[in-house]
């Protein structure tokens, strides 16, 4: 059946358009080598294939010609595998794809092959006309983007069009092919605006140059509290300097007071992006806020020692400070086990200025202790440890 059918392709015809006496498919129709093969007619007749659809039907599959397109054109001649197969090789044409890029990023993709704009009606080379993703808006964006003299200039997806981004070749020339700067190539790896180069801790995300730039919403988002605080890499030990009592202070685990906001060991940025957060280097400054400064209390950090000193929360207000029973560990260390904070730790049990008494005689004037001498917790918020001495003198 496919013997005949070939032969039927390599049979003389009356053209359909007046063309040549020569027939339809002369000798040669079927071997790419000659100069007759009916690919290369086609191309000589501007790629109308109109003239095929006249004998071979509107849908290849004979027509009145008996003998189908689709025999040796599974898709149909007018399928764009037909004519582009697995798509352009030249240029960068083989990096785009193996990116994942479609066809219609760079070009107009038409619904038909006859529509308007393709083969018929515009010749050789293809327009360059950008898809959302090379125009994607961005504040820095200084035109257009624009394909011209074998450049890309002004694109969202090769960095021209970043914030700060710092890349080595953030306008490629088409003809460079695979890139070979990496990262560095369309943003400098890290960018002007980052101290660091460790994207994966912030952009943990498997969606890269989609158009949407995905940096986590929310402190939670790099810093990582729940189940268990973990590090910027990922570490939950609390002896590693970085993990330390952050679930501690956080949770509140020792039930003397609430949890303890980030702002009172840390300055807390307004945006993802103010100064002194990503454009600052590691490690995070400890910057004290009022609970550690209440009551006089002069508070200091010491990473090496890797303990905090002179701090109210941990009994080194001037008052507590001034009692001469005083807590039993007032710098406890950041990096060893739980157990170091207890009634007791920050100031004597009782202080000398009160005289022998019991944990339960506490509550008769200090009303943010229950009847066992227990402080009182509401949910997240205490009135003990929260830089004011709560005394009931009625």
């Amino acid at each position: 059946m496919i013997i005949a059918a070939l032969a039927a392709c390599s049979s003389e015809r009356e053209l359909p358009d007046g063309g040549p006496p020569n027939g339809v498919h002369p000798a040669g129709a079927l071997d790419p080598a000659s100069d007759a093969f009916h690919g290369k007619d086609l191309a000589r007749r501007g790629y109308d294939l109109h003239l095929c659809a006249t004998c071979h039907g509107d849908d290849f599959a004979g027509g009145r010609a008996g003998v189908s397109c689709v025999t040796c054109h599974p898709a149909g001649p007018d399928a764009c595998v037909t004519c582009h197969r697995d798509g352009p090789t030249s240029g960068a044409h083989l990096a785009h794809r193996a990116a994942g890029q479609a066809c219609g990023a760079c070009h107009v993709v038409p619904a038909r092959w006859d529509d308007p704009g393709h083969v018929l009606h515009d010749p050789a080379p293809a327009e360059v006309v950008f898809g959302a993703l090379a125009a994607q808006p961005t504040p820095d964006r200084k035109g257009a983007p624009r394909y011209e003299g074998g450049r890309c200039t002004n694109v969202y997806c090769h960095g021209d069009a970043l914030h700060a981004g710092g890349g080595t070749d953030p306008a490629p020339r088409w003809e460079a092919g695979t890139p070979v700067g990496g990262c560095a190539q369309c943003h400098a790896s890290p960018p002007p605006s980052h101290a660091q180069a460790a994207c994966e801790t912030c952009h943990r995300e498997a969606r890269h140059l989609d158009g949407v730039l995905d940096v986590p919403t929310g402190c939670d988002g790099c810093h990582r509290s729940a189940p268990v605080f973990a590090d910027l890499a990922g570490s939950t030990l609390p002896s590693a300097i970085t993990v330390g009592a952050h679930q501690a202070h956080l949770t509140g685990a020792a039930r003397l007071r609430g949890p303890i906001a980030c702002g009172e060991c840390h300055r807390v940025p307004a945006s993802v992006t103010a100064a002194g957060h990503l454009d600052s280097p590691l490690p995070a400054e400890v910057e004290f806020g009022p609970l550690a400064r209440a009551d006089g209390a002069v508070p200091r950090w010491d990473r090496a020692a890797a303990t905090c000193s002179g701090t109210y929360c941990h009994g080194g207000g001037i008052w507590l400070a001034s009692d001469p029973v005083a807590g039993t560990v007032r710098t406890p260390s950041w990096t060893e086990a739980v157990g170091q904070v207890f009634c007791g730790s920050c100031h004597g049990v009782p202080p000398t200025t009160h005289g022998p008494m019991t944990l339960a005689q506490c509550a008769g004037c200090h009303p943010s202790v229950d009847a066992a001498g227990a402080p009182i917790v509401t949910g997240s918020t205490s009135r003990h440890m929260d830089g004011v001495v709560d005394v009931d003198h009625d």
